[in-house]
């Protein structure tokens, strides 16, 4: 990820911002999209004009609300709107997708 942002003209600080919100919401699909065992996520990057970087994180799970008090954890989303420019979570049966911009 690092070196494809990079190479689409972002910013070096912005790159670490990309690759963390990224492993964030990978993380979350690891630990919420499929409570009964493994499944399956999708990362997608691209341009999008005329100067955005977009990362598309997916699944197949179910959304589930966070936890009224999520204790020592629970801060994944907080934390990549903290490094986007801008994120939409849209959820539906299909499954769930963090979708986070940036601009270039």
């Amino acid at each position: 990820m690092a070196e494809w942002a990079t190479s689409a003209g972002m910013l070096p600080d912005d790159v670490d911002d990309l690759v963390l919100a990224t492993y964030e919401a990978l993380a979350n699909v690891a630990d919420h999209a499929y409570p009964q065992g493994p499944g399956e996520a999708w990362v997608e990057a691209g341009l999008a004009p005329p100067d955005e970087v977009v990362v598309v994180v997916s699944d197949r799970g179910r959304w589930r609300p966070p936890p009224a008090d999520p204790g020592l954890r629970g801060r994944g989303m907080t934390l990549i709107a903290a490094l986007t420019e801008r994120v939409a979570v849209q959820r539906g049966d299909a499954g769930t997708s963090v979708v986070m911009h940036w601009r270039v």
